[in-house]
């Protein structure tokens, strides 16, 4: 069970407590993330509580028990359908318009870049061996440390478990471009 997964069993159970991990671990980057649109910071908090509350609701109703994303990625698609939200009920001038319409091609054209990169890593990620890909889901997907990947695969040591991890990601980019050049 990955740590989004837990997350969402905790927060089921009644762990309240979780939901504070889960605000301030991914506070920064959100409020970082909303700089691109044209809003104050006030604002920008106010709608990432909103998202925190909607993403804990939705949690609750066991909307996410099969969530196909990370916790990350489905709590930036609330705040930003927020942000957009927001942008529409402001006050309408020609200039206004005209950035939430490029925010808005700019968004679906990176939704759709980001989905096609997670297919082609999906794909050659296939195309690793066994170990490679234990080394990569324990670390990356699980969020295991070197030490707990060196007792789980019973490596001999940490930097082995380094140079493993680091020749399994040379592989899988170099699978990525030779893909991308077929």
């Amino acid at each position: 069970m990955n740590k989004d997964q837990q997350w969402i069993r905790s927060l089921q159970n009644g762990h309240q407590e979780i939901l504070g991990e889960i605000y301030l671990r991914y506070k920064r980057a959100f409020l970082d993330f909303a700089k691109r649109y044209p809003i104050e910071t006030d604002e920008v908090l106010d709608i990432y509580q909103d998202s925190i509350i909607i993403l804990y609701e939705n949690i609750k109703q066991g909307k996410l028990n099969r969530l196909k994303s990370s916790i990350k990625t489905y709590l930036y698609a609330i705040g930003k359908y927020k942000i957009f939200a927001y942008l529409k009920a402001k006050p309408k001038d020609s200039e206004h318009l005209q950035t939430i319409e490029a925010v808005e091609e700019m968004t679906i054209f990176e939704i759709n870049t980001a989905e096609e990169q997670l297919k082609r890593l999906q794909q050659a990620y296939r195309q690793l061996g066994p170990k490679c890909q234990e080394v990569l889901r324990l670390f990356y997907y699980q969020g295991k440390t070197i030490e707990d990947i060196k007792n789980t695969l019973s490596y001999e040591s940490k930097d082995t478990v380094k140079s493993q991890k680091s020749r399994c990601l040379k592989q899988l980019k170099e699978i990525v471009r030779n893909n991308e050049n077929r």
